[in-house]
């Protein structure tokens, strides 16, 4: 449905249910999705993952152009109202591993952010990361979200607390950042 530079943004469907319950089911993925305890997930999960994905309002699937044998699952994405009258949405995204750190997190979140503002009509983008994913936190920070509040010592994983970080992106500061990218590159 959807290209950005290295991946194709395209529709779920029940034939990706097996898919995203392996890719929930792997311990670091789950860490950095859920806050509930890290255990295996069986066949009533993949009921709760179709429902997450058939009430959203944008539920993609996320496939690497770029490597080899052609076009390769590495996550999903997707955009929840949170609020109808607030032109509030919620955004989520999760990638396997072995595209962490790859940039697709970054080029993905773009291109959906962008998506949201210009063609869904929202105000502002939400989002909350757990603050043991450093990483989420920077593309975030890159794509132009800001902390907007902070729960302490609300997960616990793997012996710690972990603080759940609120991140939100207004529509106008999209704008901005994408206008002053614009004319950085021009010059």
């Amino acid at each position: 449905m959807f290209t950005t530079e290295r991946t194709i943004l395209r529709a779920y469907g029940p034939a990706d249910l097996p898919l995203l319950l392996g890719f929930v089911n792997n311990p670091l993925v789950q860490s950095t999705l859920i806050s509930d305890p890290i255990v295996p997930r069986n066949h009533r999960f993949a009921v709760k993952l179709e429902e997450i994905a058939n009430e959203a309002l944008l539920y993609v699937i996320i496939e690497a152009t770029d490597k080899e044998g052609g076009p390769q699952p590495i996550g999903a994405a997707s955009i929840t109202v949170a609020n109808v009258k607030n032109r509030d949405v919620t955004f989520g995204i999760g990638l396997v591993p072995s595209a962490w750190n790859q940039g697709y997190g970054t080029e993905v979140t773009k291109f959906l952010v962008d998506y949201a503002f210009k063609n869904l009509a929202v105000h502002r983008i939400s989002l909350g990361v757990l603050d043991s994913n450093p990483g989420a936190i920077k593309l975030y920070k890159k794509v132009g979200f800001v902390e907007e509040g902070r729960k302490r010592k609300a997960n616990f994983f793997n012996g710690e607390w972990q603080d759940s970080i609120y991140m939100g992106i207004l529509e106008e500061e999209w704008f901005a950042k994408t206008k002053q990218e614009a004319k950085t590159e021009a010059a």
